[in-house]
């Protein structure tokens, strides 16, 4: 038996090298067809970019390959090609006429410029060819990398008519275009610098775009004019090795968020750090219960705040999650997502400090009604020239108040980067969410608890370590990035459960922690509440539920106030002045409820039993009004039982974080219950002289529990 396993083995690898042996020759007699000129001139080598067979538009000889009646056959594809290689190859092109010479090309998805763009397309690099006006840009002049390195203002071209001689040397990262013998653009395809690049042009949003590969192909283009080449010479090129790029900081690990978006203006936040990533490998901190926790702020010692919570020897940076700062500058770029061409919007470089835990902050104004911004941002090390970061997002402004029109907008509450439910991806919802792409997301409060443990955030330092930490989730951060949204702030990112002024957890007043959320860890505002009306149809509101507040202890009545004064004034007035059909409350805290008895700092409860009934009263007498709340971790819609008023509760962002209700506890105001995980989901439709809305309560992987529609 074991002669007749080793012949079987012996022939088998014979077979295995032989197979290897034919692959290669394979390999090197297709490489060696590429070498030849007649091939580039075959018209079998080519296939019309619109999957036709026929390639009546384009003229094969005598050795060139004219496009002869533009528009017939459209571009032309080569055979996959080795994407490391040199091809020259001579041009001549009529008057006026727009062309080029793609390479690395392959497929990728819809340009983010054009959403009406179906299905994929292929893109790669792009030799420019072009008789353009002495004014052309010189990113989309003859021997430009197209859009991407401009072309040599010394550079000597023929005129139309004549040929022209090119060369385009792709090895590895390294691109560079030559005309008539001499290099006239160049660019390195790797780096901070090529990433800042590829952000602020028509490319953004493709994986590895112009990246070499085992398989891309060379593109003929036609942009409608009449162009011809000849004498094609393939050179394929052993990749050259490179090393790792090493790369130092400071990196943007928390991503960038904003807040306050109106048809006009909007906030935008970063925060520079040490790393990339936080840190997935760290340490656990020191378990402590509920009651040791409260031993240890009795103590009054700042120093053991952390102390006795760190494993022996170990820092804060060494903890999972971690994700320090650094010191840097750092700019924001924003233009029109749809006009890539627009002029690009440039901000002063900001420095960094640790004073204000590394943050920037920028308020743009001036911006257009409805329209999808790209937001690119750079950093780079203090004093330096050189970019160390990009990091590219976008936000959408509101539409014109006139304007009917449709839209999609999402709520949450209630984040624990401890009670995440996708490991150190995240929070599920996010995901969900991105398939939905609202126009906007309103984060209700409780973003992290700071009166939670691992750590119990005792100290500033521990506040600013759990932002840093949650912030940094992928999955989290990739969805703060790239949409415009609205945060409300509660009592466990405030200061601790149910806080008012005057109130001081471990080392940390109540007046710190405002100032920690209002004007460092979030886009800052003054007031802290607004309201934006989202075209005709839709108004927002968004309450600040603890700056202004009375304490818990303080005796019911007319003085005693969650609002405060000024806010409940405004609110009152803009909702009187409205014309839209519907009109939305944004509340950190339930108003309807039912809510649990124990709970004493919401106006579902007694305790704030005045100023509850005069906001029932007040919203159910004006059209349109329904409440949105957070800080309950159960999903419900409630209808007050004596004014009618309609309340929904989004419920918990985490599939671990339900908790305080009892399954099946419904009461008499409830009209949906759900003691789960998830988030909450509006739909407004403008259809002719009717506008309608749609309320789903979803799971965190975004299926629809509930629908409510209004008007009902």
């Amino acid at each position: 038996m074991s002669f007749i396993l080793n012949q079987i083995y012996r022939y088998t690898a014979f077979v295995a090298i032989g197979c290897l042996l034919f692959s290669a020759s394979i390999c090197l007699a297709a490489e060696a067809r590429f070498d030849d000129p007649a091939t580039w001139a075959d018209p079998t080598f080519w296939k019309s970019l619109r999957q036709s067979d026929k390639l009546t538009g384009w003229e094969f000889r005598d050795g060139e390959i004219s496009l002869v009646r533009p528009g017939a056959t459209g571009s032309i594809l080569s055979e996959p090609v080795p994407s490391d290689f040199e091809l020259s190859f001579e041009w001549k092109i009529a008057e006026k006429v727009n062309s080029g010479v793609k390479y690395r090309v392959r497929k990728h998805g819809a340009p983010y410029w054009n959403s009406a763009y179906k299905g994929s397309g292929h893109w790669g690099f792009e030799y420019q060819i072009y008789d353009g006006k002495p004014s052309t840009d010189a990113l989309h002049a003859t021997g430009a990398i197209y859009d991407l390195a401009a072309a040599d203002s010394d550079r000597f071209v023929n005129p139309p008519g004549e040929w022209n001689v090119a060369k385009i040397v792709a090895n590895g990262s390294t691109v560079e275009h030559y005309l008539n013998g001499s290099l006239v653009s160049s660019i390195l395809a790797e780096g901070p610098e090529w990433e800042r690049t590829i952000a602020l042009s028509k490319f953004a949003g493709f994986d590895d775009f112009g990246q070499s590969s085992i398989k891309s192909q060379i593109m003929l283009t036609d942009h409608g004019g009449h162009v011809s080449y000849r004498k094609f010479q393939f050179v394929a090129l052993t990749p050259k090795s490179q090393a790792p790029l090493v790369r130092t900081g400071p990196f943007l690990a928390d991503g960038m968020r904003n807040c306050w978006a109106d048809q006009n203006s909007i906030s935008i936040w970063t925060r520079t750090t040490q790393f990339p990533e936080m840190n997935s490998t760290g340490q656990k901190f020191q378990s402590l219960s509920t009651k040791q926790a409260k031993v240890l702020e009795e103590t009054k010692d700042a120093a053991e705040y952390l102390s006795d919570q760190l494993p022996s020897g170990a820092s804060l940076g060494d903890m999972i999650g971690a994700c320090p700062g650094a010191a840097g500058e750092v700019r924001l770029i924003y233009f029109p997502q749809k006009r890539f061409k627009a002029k690009k919007e440039m901000t002063r470089w900001k420095k960094t400090t640790a004073a204000q835990d590394f943050t920037a902050q920028w308020h743009l104004e001036g911006l257009s009604p409805g329209t999808r911004y790209v937001a690119v941002l750079e950093v780079r090390k203090p004093g330096s020239q050189a970019t160390t970061a990009i990091l590219r997002g976008s936000f959408e402004t509101a539409p014109a108040q006139n304007e009917r029109t449709n839209l999609t907008f999402c709520m949450t509450t209630c984040h624990d980067f401890i009670r995440s439910d996708n490991g150190l991806q995240g929070h599920k919802i996010y995901p969900a969410m991105e398939e939905i792409n609202p126009s906007f997301l309103v984060h209700a409060g409780d973003i992290e608890y700071y009166d939670k443990p691992e750590p119990w955030a005792l100290t500033k330092e521990l506040m600013r370590f759990k932002w840093g930490r949650i912030f940094a989730l992928p999955d989290n951060r990739s969805f703060y990035t790239s949409h415009t949204t609205y945060f409300l702030k509660d009592d466990h990112d405030t200061l601790k459960n149910d806080c008012w002024p005057g109130q001081q957890y471990g080392s940390v007043t109540f007046e710190e922690g405002v100032r920690l959320f209002n004007e460092e860890q979030f886009p800052s505002r003054t007031p802290r509440y607004q309201t934006v009306q989202w075209g005709e149809d839709l108004q927002v509101w968004f309450l600040e539920g603890r700056d202004f507040r009375s304490p818990n202890t303080m005796a019911d009545g007319p003085e005693k106030t969650i609002l405060g004064a000024e806010q409940k004034a405004w609110l009152f007035q803009t909702l009187d002045a409205s014309t839209a059909s519907f009109k939305l409350v944004f509340s950190p805290t339930p108003i309807v409820g039912p809510d649990r008895s124990g709970k004493k700092d919401n106006h579902a409860n007694t305790i704030f039993a005045h100023e509850g009934e005069q906001l029932r009263q007040k919203f159910s007498s004006v059209d349109g009004v329904i409440v949105l709340c957070g800080d309950r971790h159960w999903q419900y819609a409630s209808v007050d039982t004596e004014t009618g008023l309609w309340e929904f509760g989004c419920g918990p962002g985490s599939e671990k974080h339900q908790l305080g209700w009892k399954k099946g506890d419904e009461r008499a105001s409830h009209q949906f219950l759900r003691v789960a995980g998830g988030f909450l989901s509006g739909h407004l439709e403008s259809k002719g002289k009717k506008s309608t809305l749609k309320l789903h309560h979803r799971t965190v992987t975004g299926e629809v529990m509930s629908t409510f529609d209004f008007p009902q």
